[in-house]
């Protein structure tokens, strides 16, 4: 069944990156490099896709989980993506020589429950011509830089943390992207008494909403947004991943929570049979199967089904069992022929042994109505001398400059692995 696609791994990074990792041409060769920092935030290392170290550098973070999000993004439009981290309370920008060519002191001297200063950086969009870096500053404040770090614009007087990532999408009322992010009281710390605020503004920083969490469910935060024109009215519309649509003032338009038992992850594409876009969204703490399919009004196209997972030998290993991971719409020749594709991977449920956990799991790749495509095996150990988190940091992308796309997936044994599709 997977004749059509290939695995194969491409380095191994000695550690599991959670969410601490991203892909980009950091030299302009057309060749995309990888980048990943380890749980505790002090150790970068930048790879090529042949497996060769391109450069190591320790920064000043002390995180615990592996939350560190970073970016690629080219700050001097000479076809070289600089490397976008945070470095204890400043944000530094490295090129393919691990020279400093930007640096921006934050302001505050706060961490985040993890540890972190600067839990979040993100590229978006200011216009067609230019790029802003959105960096997220433990204690409540969000600072747009521009390509030279000079600040744009800044939000103060959030809750204290936030959210998993920056989120950024195209605005159909005005020019630049729409971002996205949650404000929270404590990420770490899911107490009733906990607050988080779904924000919403545009590339000048302007304040498009904002809404409290518990208003829509019971929980401190989400775990991903997409932003797109899904009922396809030529609007800007806020899908989140425990399966609300909102408009632009923050409105639901439909509620379709009741489907799932824990959505994490948002994957959309065309509607291939109408108006609007299709959203898979899969879940990282459900059992049950109910991962799913979308139309652009919230009813349900395909259901992934309890039955796929892979089963793990509970006499070997007690306790451990296998969930899915990061979902992804991808178009493997960038001609609009849309597949969705993810993984699975090992959970550890509370007071299970702490051991090396080998398995044999499946990435599923499906066409966007459900049809099975592809079960790709490959082998897995949960190691127990990593750090875990779950939510691990997969991308899509041209990653060998071939024109065509790839499935770049950080595995839980360190390794990191491409799915491609054989033409």
């Amino acid at each position: 069944m997977c004749k059509d696609y290939y695995c194969r791994i491409l380095i191994d990074l000695g550690f599991y990156p959670n969410y601490s990792f991203e892909v980009g041409d950091i030299d302009g060769d057309g060749y995309k490099e990888i980048a990943a920092i380890s749980t505790d935030g002090n150790i970068l290392k930048v790879y090529r896709i042949n497996g060769k170290l391109l450069f190591k550098r320790s920064l000043n973070n002390n995180g615990c989980w592996g939350t560190i999000i970073f970016s690629f993004g080219d700050l001097d439009n000479d076809g070289k993506e600089e490397l976008i981290v945070p470095d204890g309370h400043r944000v530094i920008a490295l090129d393919e020589d691990n020279n400093i060519v930007r640096k921006f002191k934050t302001p505050g001297n706060l961490v985040d429950d993890y540890g972190v200063a600067i839990p979040l950086i993100g590229i978006f969009k200011r216009n067609e011509d230019s790029i802003g870096i959105c960096v997220a500053i433990a204690g409540g404040t969000v600072i747009a830089l521009d390509e030279d770090f000079k600040p744009l614009w800044i939000i103060k007087n959030l809750r204290k943390d936030f959210g998993h990532e920056f989120y950024f999408g195209r605005n159909f009322r005005g020019e630049g992207d729409v971002i996205a992010f949650l404000s929270v009281d404590h990420i770490r710390y899911a107490s009733p008494k906990v607050e988080g605020d779904l924000i919403i503004v545009d590339s000048k920083g302007r304040m498009i909403f904002r809404k409290r969490v518990r208003d829509l469910i019971d929980d401190t935060h989400f775990d991903d947004i997409a932003i797109a024109d899904f009922r396809g009215r030529g609007e800007t519309e806020i899908l989140v991943e425990k399966g609300f649509l909102l408009d632009f003032k923050g409105n639901v338009i439909w509620d379709s929570s009741n489907l799932f038992d824990h959505g994490q992850w948002i994957a959309h594409m065309p509607n291939p049979i109408g108006p609007g876009r299709i959203s898979f969204i899969s879940e990282l703490w459900g059992y049950e199967g109910k991962s799913r399919m979308l139309d652009p009004n919230g009813e349900t196209l395909w259901i992934f089904g309890k039955h796929r997972y892979s089963i793990v030998d509970q006499k070997s290993y007690p306790g451990y069992g296998v969930t899915l991971t990061r979902v992804h719409a991808i178009d493997w020749k960038n001609i609009g022929e849309y597949e969705v594709i993810f993984a699975e991977q090992i959970v550890r449920h509370r007071n299970a042994p702490q051991i090396d956990v080998k398995c044999r799991l499946k990435i599923f790749v499906f066409n966007p109505l459900g049809k099975l495509l592809a079960e790709i095996p490959f082998h897995e150990i949960r190691r127990k001398d990593f750090f875990y988190n779950g939510e691990v940091h997969s991308r899509v992308t041209d990653i060998d400059g071939d024109g065509l796309m790839e499935y770049v997936f950080p595995c839980q044994n360190g390794k990191v692995i491409v799915v491609g599709k054989n033409t």
